[in-house]
């Protein structure tokens, strides 16, 4: 009787096992694929974009605070980007994943990825912006402003530095 029940423990361990669906990909797997410049699939694609939505959720409070208007010279102001430069610190592939995602192609990311990018879209911190491909980007936006000239500043429409520009 023992032994029945150790080979059915057995059975079932091996039933429920490969039931479990498929693993999350490991970041630092996808890392090391990246640095070797192996082929990429649509599951480490995954891995990248939900390790940069992971960031870019818990960096938003500390944009809000310092996109709130805080004056610069604050505890609170100076807090948020301390905050801020240590998450960052600790996201060791947030660099390279960004840069991955930025010169993926809609087809390589697949449609999912695609609607994961979308939906973080509006975390600050999300890699979306500089997406070569247009079709990933908002479409009612046109432009960055990045400087103002330091001369001459007939034609320019407004001023500011990172700010965007939304189509009317």
């Amino acid at each position: 009787m023992k032994k029945l029940m150790t080979i059915l423990t057995a059975f079932l361990c091996v039933i429920l096992s490969s039931c479990g669906g498929s693993k999350a990909v490991d970041p630092k797997d996808v890392a090391e694929k990246l640095s070797a410049g192996e082929p990429l699939t649509e599951q480490d694609y995954t891995a990248m974009i939900d390790y940069c939505a992971d960031y870019a959720q818990k960096a938003q409070p500390f944009f809000d605070v310092l996109n709130s208007g805080v004056d610069t010279t604050s505890k609170e102001y100076a807090d948020a980007t301390n905050s801020l430069a240590d998450m960052e610190s600790k996201a060791v592939y947030l660099d390279a994943f960004r840069n991955a995602i930025r010169n993926a192609t809609p087809e390589q990311l697949g449609e999912e990825n695609v609607r994961l990018i979308e939906k973080s879209s509006k975390l600050e911190a999300f890699p979306l912006p500089g997406v070569p491909d247009s079709t990933l980007m908002n479409p009612d936006v046109v432009g960055d402003i990045v400087d103002m000239p330091s001369s001459d500043s007939s034609g320019v429409i407004a001023d500011g530095d990172g700010e965007v520009v939304l189509a009317k």
